[in-house]
């Protein structure tokens, strides 16, 4: 016999926590990284490491190992479209968190500053989606360009959220949760983090681009698997802020209801 609702009684079909969806969700871009990078450097070594100027490296860049290799460029696609399709969920739901919170005089600045953290968020999400499914290759400019959107839109994003969940939890005197502290401390850690790797990686590549050193690219693409990584981890704190709550799949239709229809 399917669950039910205390509040509504109604059969729930479906039911997964969002925590439980969240480790989902973030394990599939971190083994589509994995997969590509040690796919590509065990069997496609000489083509993924290869650059404009010839020098030798050691590691692929994200975007050579998941452009035109295969098997690489299908995992990468497949995973990453399964886990975009909830984060557009995730980051609506984030807007409710926020502003389940009255901050005072302040609110609609508040509630403003939440709206954009959505906005942000479904931005990052749809260049992600954008660099994927345009390859370097295909068309290099465009694939650039989604890029530095992702990149910008997740920075601004990181640091927002990180403000405004700071703001929201401890506003009017209200006691901070463990749970909301310790997601806290993590998501200023991971958006520090994040952005020094990203500052570090874009000095590698004007100096790969400037000089041509040997392994400059490679150390380069070391800090694009770090800025993944980071990036993944701070979306995964959502394990801590949503651990109470579900998504389910309820029959919101009485049988009463529907024994009518099929009499009629």
């Amino acid at each position: 016999m399917p669950a039910s609702y205390s509040d509504h009684n109604k059969p729930v079909h479906f039911k997964v926590s969002l925590a439980t969806l969240g480790k989902i969700v973030c394990s599939l871009p971190i083994f589509a990284t994995c997969f590509c990078v040690i796919w590509s450097v065990i069997f496609n070594f000489e083509s993924s490491t290869k650059t404009h100027c010839g020098v030798p490296n050691f590691l692929p860049s994200i975007s050579a190992a998941i452009g035109d290799l295969t098997p690489q460029r299908y995992v990468w696609r497949v995973c990453i479209a399964l886990h975009c399709s909830p984060r557009f969920m995730v980051a609506i739901a984030y807007y409710s968190y926020h502003t389940s919170i009255h901050v005072g005089q302040r609110n609609e600045l508040y509630k403003t500053l939440a709206a954009l953290c959505t906005f942000l968020h479904i931005c990052e999400n749809l260049a992600l989606i954008g660099l994927t499914y345009v390859s370097s290759t295909e068309n290099h400019d465009l694939h650039e360009k989604f890029f530095i959107l992702f990149m910008v839109c997740s920075l601004i994003y990181m640091l927002l959220t990180t403000y405004v969940f700071s703001w929201g939890r401890s506003a009017n005197g209200r006691s901070i949760l463990h749970t909301e502290r310790k997601s806290l401390r993590h998501k200023g850690s991971l958006f520090l983090f994040n952005i020094s790797i990203f500052m570090f990686a874009v000095y590698l590549f004007f100096r790969h681009n400037a000089y041509c050193e040997p392994y400059a690219y490679s150390w380069f693409a070391l800090c694009e698997y770090l800025i993944v990584i980071s990036n993944v981890c701070f979306h995964s704190t959502m394990i801590h802020d949503f651990n109470t709550y579900s998504v389910a799949v309820v029959d919101l239709e009485p049988q009463t209801l529907r024994s009518s229809y099929i009499s009629v």
